[in-house]
This record gives C-alpha cells, sequence and structure tokens, in this order.
C-alpha cells in the first residue's frame, strides 16, 4: 500500500498536485481521474483578488520553464463560495494553499478558512510583506515565526508551511517555523531566475 501521513493525516498515496501547477484540478479532470491522487494543493489564494502580474507570465527554456504569474486568484471567499466545493467533491486530502501581502491577510484569509471542512492549509511564506518593503515572509526568521505564529492562534488546521527557496538559511528559517508551531513543511516554492 501507498498510504502516507503528514503529521496525523493520512493520504491514500505521497502524490500532491502542487498549487500553482495544477490550479483547482478542474482543468486536469478531463484528462485523469483526479481520486487516485493523493492530495491536491489549490492554487494560492490572498484575501482579496488579485489580477497577477502584467506582461509575459511563462518563459519555456532548453531545462524547463520559468514563471511570474502574481498569484492570480479571486479571494478566498470567493475560492470558498466557488472552488472550494469542486475540489471537495473528490476522495484526495484538499491543501488550501494561503498568501498574503500583511499579516492581517493571512490572519483574516485564515479565520475564513477556519469555517470549512478540510484538513490543511500550506502556508505561503513567499510573498512580499509589503510592511517590510517587499522581502517575502520566507526570507527571515523573526518574519516567518510572526506569520507562523499569529495563523496558530486562528486556526485548529494542520499547518504547512511551504518556504522559500531564496531564503538567506532555509534550514534556520525552517527550524523558526517549527518552533512557531509549524506541523509540516512544503519545499519549495518557486527559485529565481532571469531571462536575458
Amino acid at each position: 500500500m501507498l498510504k502516507t501521513k503528514i503529521g496525523e493525516i493520512e493520504l491514500k498515496n505521497p502524490v500532491i498536485a502542487a498549487s500553482g501547477t495544477f490550479a483547482y484540478g478542474e482543468e486536469f479532470s478531463k484528462y485523469i481521474d483526479l481520486n487516485k491522487l493523493g492530495g491536491v494543493s489549490s492554487n494560492g489564494i490572498t484575501l482579496s483578488p488579485k489580477d497577477g502580474n502584467p506582461g509575459q507570465r511563462i518563459y519555456e527554456t532548453p531545462s524547463g520553464m520559468m514563471n511570474s504569474v502574481g498569484l492570480q486568484n479571486p479571494s478566498v471567499a470567493s475560492f470558498i463560495d466557488n472552488k472550494f466545493k469542486f475540489m471537495k467533491s473528490f476522495e484526495y486530502e484538499t491543501i488550501v494553499n494561503l498568501s498574503g501581502n500583511c499579516l492581517n491577510d493571512y490572519v483574516e484569509g485564515a479565520k475564513l478558512l477556519e469555517k470549512e471542512d478540510f484538513n490543511i492549509i500550506e502556508l505561503n511564506i513567499s510573498c512580499p510583506n509589503v510592511k517590510e518593503g517587499g522581502m517575502a515572509f520566507g526570507m527571515t526568521c523573526d518574519a516567518a515565526e510572526t506569520v507562523v505564529s499569529a495563523i496558530k492562534e486562528v486556526s485548529t488546521k494542520h499547518i504547512m508551511v511551504k518556504l522559500s527557496p531564496n531564503a538567506f538559511n532555509l534550514s534556520e528559517v525552517a527550524r523558526a517555523c517549527e518552533a512557531a508551531g509549524a506541523d509540516s513543511l512544503s519545499l519549495v516554492n518557486t527559485f529565481n531566475a532571469l531571462a536575458i
């Protein structure tokens, strides 16, 4: 059997469609049986809607692709009213990726999600902290610990923290998240890249 656990949560297999690569699963449901997956992590959602980045968002390279999508999403409330019902209609573990531009965005988003029937929030701390000049929450131990602690105060969900690969010291940020109460870690969000 391929059953696996994330903390105390059992998945029927370890295959999880990653956030940002699978949207909410709707497009892929025409091609594969989503019930075969162990889990699906939603596109990143934020308290307020986001249009995403202007210009070219996807750039193919000989060894993969670069992206600059910019967290385009309809908002936490719209996700709950529209996309969440689709995701919950399958047998996989629904994982909701929560992002924010400031601490309050994360906290208020988590409060809205607390009322819904799912187990895991993937806390995306690779987003720019607008109050700190745009540096991602996951870049420093203090910022990471602050956001994780704040979410643990308002949520009873399993908090899986999605780390930034661009942190100055990723292992120390991971330890700070653990100390703040993170239940698990997700490695990793988008790597920096430059197309010339």
